[in-house]
């Protein structure tokens, strides 16, 4: 009784979750024999020291030496000056020829690798990969960016090291950019713009978003998002995905009326007054709206495309909006980027086209190392990283 009384007071001194369990534990076994009694507290002594020693270890940050593939003249590295004292830029260029000046000791001590920048600025898929036998050590990699098409190579898909990127930093404004185009159609607005430049005064109808159906393809962070908006103008929200059921905070927020399993596309494209299209590119989203999907939107139906242009048939698409079997479409991305001046896209009345910027707002690098900044300090305390990919699947 004394031994468990002494564990206990022990305990309650060191407020070690593990010891404190072992002593619970200890607590409800019949008596210790007196024999035993040194034996329980020595040991009851070294766990606690034991227990104590690992929580204080978990609690001080770590030392970590960062490299940066970036242009130097990239004006959202300032965000970086929030980073934790425990974080030490090794380096900042684009490629190897950059980052010449470094030493085997400094490559051998990089444990993460930061991708950011867009643009002339932004690492490239190529360049990062020759750096990487060099890079032994390292343990995370981030991308600023949401997708990943663009950077992965067998060698950071096979091997350890963690990859993070930026979801969710450009879902609203992409979310914007899309009931943006659902207004530029319902309120045919190139028509306003023909009758102003014309001083004509011709009063016509137009439609409202509120009941009309929104079908999102991916109803991830960005298909959420879209969701979200085209709730608050009243509209049903249909959704794409692979899991069907809606969880509990899914439920609660009441946004998405409908979920559809990957296999019944159609039905979502023949359900929907308009279709957005918010799905990374992998080797299964592979144009996955082809000339069938596209046949089964309604003729007064619009194709919203946010995600990648190598998810369409961009060539049915074109031939549909050519035929007016469709009404029209707003599309931010295309299989062949920049759009070569020869494609009939540029041509087409029925068409909204943006030069992939629908995301570009003058704050989202800004926001996107912000989150970088924010997941280094779960890094170096040892905590669970955000936004962990998986490499795979490419997403």
């Amino acid at each position: 009784f004394e031994a468990r009384g002494l564990m206990q007071q022990l305990t309650h001194h060191t407020r070690a979750a593990p010891f404190h369990r072992a002593c619970t534990a200890a607590a409800t076994r019949r008596p210790l024999h007196r024999g035993r009694l040194c034996v329980a507290l020595q040991s009851a002594v070294v766990e606690a020291a034991t227990a104590t020693t690992t929580l204080a270890a978990m609690a001080a940050p770590r030392n970590v030496n960062l490299l940066v593939v970036s242009g130097p003249d990239s004006p959202e590295l300032e965000v970086l000056k929030q980073l934790s004292p425990t974080v030490t830029v090794v380096a900042v260029g684009r490629n190897l020829d950059d980052l010449a000046h470094l030493t085997p000791e400094q490559w051998d001590g990089i444990t993460v690798l930061l991708n950011c920048g867009v643009g002339k600025n932004a690492g490239k898929r190529d360049d990062i990969r020759a750096l990487w036998p060099k890079l032994r050590n390292l343990e995370w990699m981030h991308s600023a960016s949401a997708g990943l098409e663009h950077l992965l190579f067998p060698e950071l898909v096979e091997g350890p090291v963690t990859l993070t990127n930026a979801k969710g930093v450009y879902s609203h404004s992409l979310a914007e950019y899309c009931l943006t185009a659902c207004n530029w159609f319902a309120k045919d607005l190139p028509r306003l713009r023909r009758q102003q430049a014309a001083s004509q005064w011709e009063p016509y109808d137009v439609e409202e978003l509120r009941g009309k159906t929104l079908g999102i393809i991916g109803y991830g962070d960005i298909g959420q998002a879209c969701g979200r908006l085209g709730k608050a103008f009243r509209m049903r929200v249909v959704a794409l995905r692979r899991r069907v059921d809606l969880s509990a905070e899914e439920r609660a927020a009441g946004i998405v009326d409908d979920i559809f399993p990957p296999e019944r596309l159609h039905d979502l494209m023949a359900a929907s007054d308009y279709v957005v299209m918010a799905t990374p590119y992998t080797p299964s989203t592979h144009r996955l709206v082809g000339a069938a999907a596209i046949a089964a939107m309604r003729p007064h139906g619009v194709f919203i495309n946010l995600g990648r242009g190598k998810c369409v048939d961009e060539s049915a698409l074109v031939e549909a909006l050519q035929a007016g079997r469709i009404r029209g479409a707003a599309l931010d991305v295309f299989e062949t980027e920049p759009l070569p001046a020869d494609s009939p896209l540029w041509r087409l009345d029925n068409v909204l086209l943006s030069p992939h910027c629908a995301d570009r707002t003058k704050e989202f690098q800004f926001e996107s190392l912000a989150f970088f900044v924010e997941n280094m300090g779960r890094f170096v305390a040892g905590q669970p990283l955000s936004n962990v990919c998986d490499k795979r699947n490419g997403y």
